[in-house]
């Protein structure tokens, strides 16, 4: 073969590759028996998207997923992410679920030290036992185990911070509730990866509140806003700043602006008391979504693409993340669930189906008016773009804008997932019939009772 052809066929193949479309398979929330519940879809997802194949047998696989913050609802539900294990399991993965620490973004950071975070994601539900498997805080005590990754093309990043415990996994699944964010305007694969995988210090950095320009130590501050001891939460608030940069005197608020180790500490009193200087926070909320771009590739380059898989449960959709203590009411109707190899093709997808489905009445959706159907309804609800973010990661290459959503059908074989999804798998009626043949029936001696018809009719019974 002479090196002309040979050169003509590679560059065929690369045109293949660029026009071939990422495949995104997906699953409504719909019942109709067991095959079709939401956990059973998961794993028929995971199966159609060839998730296995991120990774080999004997392989740690980190399944990176939220596990709500103390006194969230809408967090996803344990079972969700089991299933998950399970099948990581079943393809003989070695699987452990993880999060990371967070900064202190309320006055009771309940997730901000790996203690407490385990504490919290037992009280939601989330358990070795429940589980099957470790539950690790990849970050440390404190969020400081992590390794730097270089990004030198990021739009804004230079650098990001990446948990080690997920950077020493051979594989990852990113299990996401898809939903809203007051900052990050959605929440998907993209934050799940870009914030959920970064380290305390990771997170501090692409928050940007260092930025030499935008950064929340540039923005200007009025303590005499503040009420000082006179507010019920002074107390409260001088014990936010780990370096007391952030203090409550007698009739007015001090900020330290060099002690200042830019760590969202002193957020709440900041933005409920209006204390800062809005002229340079619009661009910091725009930058903040280039940003977790930015970070989200420079994680998906570190850890491979080929060894990466994604499960996005589009339920429960409320208006804001699962990291505030409180969940509102869902702004749009459940949209399903959606698998894929591709980080932003997952995203964009679920996002597309967001802006095809009405608003829900008596939700945040209907204050911002963003009821109708090919309204985008996050960018009206917070205010920014919802597609800043995945644009920054498919200009870097780690995902693609371009998809294909595939629609498999749902599995009709109950005893298939009985195998799956019960323990034991048997049919229930052949261990009852064991107990029964101990204790005889369940029927009382003489039968039941009952009258011969109802003694008041069904007519009186239906009225309000």
């Amino acid at each position: 073969m002479n090196f002309k052809y040979r050169l003509t066929l590679l560059y065929s193949k690369f045109l293949e590759t660029k026009t071939l479309k990422s495949k995104v398979y997906y699953m409504d929330d719909r019942y109709h028996g067991l095959p079709s519940s939401i956990p059973a879809k998961a794993q028929q997802l995971f199966d159609h998207a060839k998730l296995n194949e991120c990774f080999d047998k004997g392989d740690t696989v980190a399944i990176k997923c939220h596990m709500g913050e103390w006194n969230n609802s809408a967090y996803l539900r344990p079972i969700l992410v089991r299933v998950i294990v399970d099948k990581v399991k079943e393809h003989g993965g070695k699987p452990f679920v993880t999060d990371t620490t967070t900064a202190p973004y309320y006055f009771y950071g309940t997730r901000s030290t790996a203690d407490l975070h385990l504490e919290t994601a037992a009280r939601n539900g989330f358990t070795h036992e429940s589980m099957g498997c470790p539950i690790i805080i990849t970050d440390g005590m404190y969020g400081t185990d992590d390794i730097k990754i270089e990004i030198p093309d990021g739009v804004l990043l230079k650098e990001a911070y990446l948990a080690n415990g997920i950077a020493e996994a051979d594989a990852m699944i990113v299990v996401s509730h898809f939903k809203g964010h007051g900052s990050g305007v959605y929440g998907g694969s993209i934050k799940n990866v870009a914030i959920g995988c970064s380290s305390k210090r990771g997170k501090i950095n692409v928050h940007l509140t260092h930025h030499h320009k935008v950064g929340w130590k540039t923005w200007g501050f009025d303590g005499d806003n503040c009420l000082g001891e006179e507010c019920p939460d002074y107390v409260l608030c001088n014990n936010m700043c780990p370096v007391g940069a952030f203090k409550i005197e007698k009739d007015h608020a001090t900020y330290d602006r060099e002690a200042c180790i830019g760590c969202f500490g002193h957020q709440r009193p900041l933005f409920r008391c209006d204390l800062w200087d809005r002229e340079k926070y619009e661009d910091w909320r725009t930058w903040f979504l280039i940003a977790m771009g930015d970070a989200a590739t420079g994680y998906v380059r570190h850890l491979g693409k080929e060894n990466l898989g994604y499960i996005t449960y589009a339920i429960d959709i409320s208006p804001a993340c699962d990291c505030v203590p409180g969940s509102d009411s869902p702004v749009i109707p459940n949209l399903g669930i959606f698998a894929s190899r591709d980080m932003v093709a997952i995203d964009v997808a679920a996002l597309d189906k967001s802006v095809e489905v009405p608003g829900i009445h008596g939700s945040v959706a209907e204050e911002k008016e963003v009821m109708n159907p090919g309204d985008e309804k996050f960018t009206g609800i917070v205010g920014m773009s919802q597609w800043i973010t995945a644009n920054t990661c498919s200009r870097l290459g780690s995902g693609s804008m371009d998809y294909e959503l595939v629609e498999p059908l749902v599995s009709e074989d109950e005893a298939a997932f009985a195998h799956h999804l019960f323990t034991p798998e048997t049919p229930s009626g052949y261990y009852l019939g064991k107990g029964l043949k101990k204790f005889g029936t369940w029927t009382p001696p003489g039968g039941f009772s009952y009258r011969d018809k109802p003694s008041v009719t069904i007519e009186e019974l239906s009225k309000r």
